[in-house]
This record gives C-alpha cells, structure tokens and sequence, in this order.
C-alpha cells in the first residue's frame, strides 16, 4: 500500500516538474539575421548637358577645285641623250704616241699608265686607236696599251694622211671690192701699157719624200734609264711575246756612231732587273755592260736576231759626262 502511495506521489512529482519546465526549450534559438547594407552612393555632380553638333552641310566644291583635279600630262619627248665619248686610256709607262698606225711613223710624245685620250677613229688593220689629241694634233697608239672606257664599235676608219691635216684652216681670199663709177664723170684714161715683167725662175723640183722606215717583226714597246752607282753603262733587254721570255736574240749597241762589242743572247726564262721589289724593277733575258766608257753621247739599241739582221726600231739615250742613270733599259715585244 505504501509503495502504490509512493509510486503515485513519485509520478505527480514528475509531472509537476515536466509543467513547471516544459515551456523552456533547452535548444538555443538561431539568431535573427542581420539586414544586408545596401550601397551607400555619392552624388555625381551635375553634368551639362552635350550640345548637339550642327549637321554637316556638304558644299560643293567650286569649279576651280574640279580643275585642280589631276590630269594625266602629255607624255614630252625627251631629247635624246648625246652619244657617249670613248676613252682610251694608256695601260703602261712609256707608250710611244706616234704620228700614224704603224711603227714606221716618229713617235710624237710618250704616253704614262692612266693619260686619257679621247678615241676618234681606227686604224685599217683594226690594230691601233686615233687619240685627241697630243701637242694639238691627233695621235696614233697601239691598242696593245689601251684599255678602253665607253662605245667603241661605231668608231669610223680613220685616214692617217689626212690626220696632219685636221685644225689647219686656210683663211678664205678676199675678193676685191667693185668700183662705182659716176655716170657723169668722164672714163679716166688708161694707164700706158707696163713692160711685161721678167719671167719667174722655174720652182726647184720638192726634194723625193723619205721612203717610210721598214715595218719590224718586234715593237719597241719601253725605253727608260735608272741611277747606276758602279762606273759603267749596264743595258738590259726584255725581248717577249705575250707571256713568254724569247730566246737566241741580241742587240747591236753604237755610241756616238761607233758600234761597240756585245757578247751573249737573250735567255727563254725572264729575270728581273732589280733583286727587290722597287718600283724600277722589270723582266729581262739579257744584260751587257760596258766598264770604263765614257757615258756622254748617243746611245743607240736596237734588236737584231743571231743573224745580226735588225728585227726591231732603234732606241735611242742622250746621256752627259756625268750622267748617274746609266742602266738602260729596253722592250721588246713580238707583233
């Protein structure tokens, strides 16, 4: 009985308990959500309003504009160039300048490596250039030592009579002024007859021109002396044909006339003049000196094969009593 008792009371305990707590949750409530901030927006300040750009009006454009508009020019004919000059220009030292196309002609002057000369005309045989011009008058040179600057093939055959000719103008004879005679005057008597004058002594017969010199197998292409220290008189010779030194030819050598001795022949294989390079060294394949002779005088070289027969033109050097280029030096190339 008094456990029923206690189970009763122990129950109303418990539900009073449960009424006095019952409204309390013990989960602890979400809090509220905070409100999101909106944006806070500064003021712009005011703008004034674009103004609306005026409409573009086209004008048309006025006729002097229209005529400024590009025209295509009339093609103009262009004169016609001048035809270019031909230059000949000397590829050596000491070219012989002659009066006409051959050898057999005097030579006027020596040409230098670079002299330029304007071309005027060809040889016949196509072997030589006519210059302008040396001491006024035009000159003759082998092509051999030309080198040749502009148009040539249009260069007229020349004739070396008539190159003596060119620059000499006779002046014209001047007619005699005609006589007005006044009608009214009376004719003047003529003058009495004159004696007859005493007739002119016939002219004397021109003297027969010089036979041309004979045309040589070998052409005297240099001729030049250098100091020599050593008493004597040293003659070299390069006698050649293209690229090859020749061999079994010498040379006759006179002095004021009188010929002197030479001994030995040009070689087949050239040597040089000088055993460093100097501007005065040259090929050669022969050497004859001449110790204890006088200098002064007339020198004459010429080439002459083993026969003695002379194949090339004289060379000649003036030299004095004290002259110091003693080495004389001579070429010779076969044509």
């Amino acid at each position: 009985m008094k456990s029923m008792r206690f189970i009763l009371l122990f129950t109303l305990a418990v539900l009073l308990l449960a009424g006095c707590f019952g409204s309390r949750e013990v989960s602890q409530e979400a809090p509220a959500p905070l409100r999101s901030p909106y944006p806070t927006f500064t003021p712009t300040p005011p703008q004034p309003p674009t103004p609306t750009p005026p409409p573009t009006i086209e004008t048309a454009a006025p006729e002097t504009a229209m005529l400024a508009a590009p025209v295509a020019a009339a093609p103009v004919e262009q004169a016609a160039s001048p035809a270019q000059t031909a230059l000949a220009v000397i590829s050596d030292d000491l070219i012989n300048l002659r009066r006409g196309p051959g050898l057999e002609y005097p030579p006027i002057k020596l040409g230098m490596r670079g002299d330029e000369f304007t071309i005027i005309g060809r040889s016949a045989d196509d072997l030589w250039w006519q210059i302008c011009c040396v001491e006024e008058l035009p000159a003759w040179v082998s092509k051999t030592y030309v080198e040749t600057d502009g148009p040539v093939d249009a260069i007229p055959v020349a004739d070396p009579n008539a190159a003596a000719q060119e620059g000499v103008i006779l002046a014209p004879t001047a007619a005699p002024a005609p006589v007005t005679q006044n009608p009214s005057e009376a004719p003047a008597e003529a003058p009495a007859a004159e004696a007859p004058a005493e007739a002119a002594p016939p002219a004397e017969a021109a003297p027969p021109a010089e036979a041309p010199a004979p045309a040589f197998p070998f052409a005297l292409t240099a001729q030049e002396s250098f100091p020599e220290n050593n008493d004597l008189v040293r003659i070299f010779l390069y006698v050649y044909q293209g690229e090859s030194a020749l061999p079994g030819y010498t040379l006759r050598v006179t002095k004021d006339g009188a010929e002197l001795p030479v001994n030995g022949v040009s070689a087949d294989a050239a040597g040089l003049t000088w055993p460093t390079a100097s501007p005065r060294q040259r090929f050669q394949n022969m050497k004859v000196e001449f110790a204890g002779v006088n200098p002064g005088g007339r020198w004459e070289i010429q080439l002459v094969d083993g026969g003695g027969a002379p194949v090339g033109p004289v060379a000649t050097f003036t030299l004095t009593a004290t002259d110091t280029n003693r080495e004389l030096y001579v070429r010779y190339e076969k044509q």
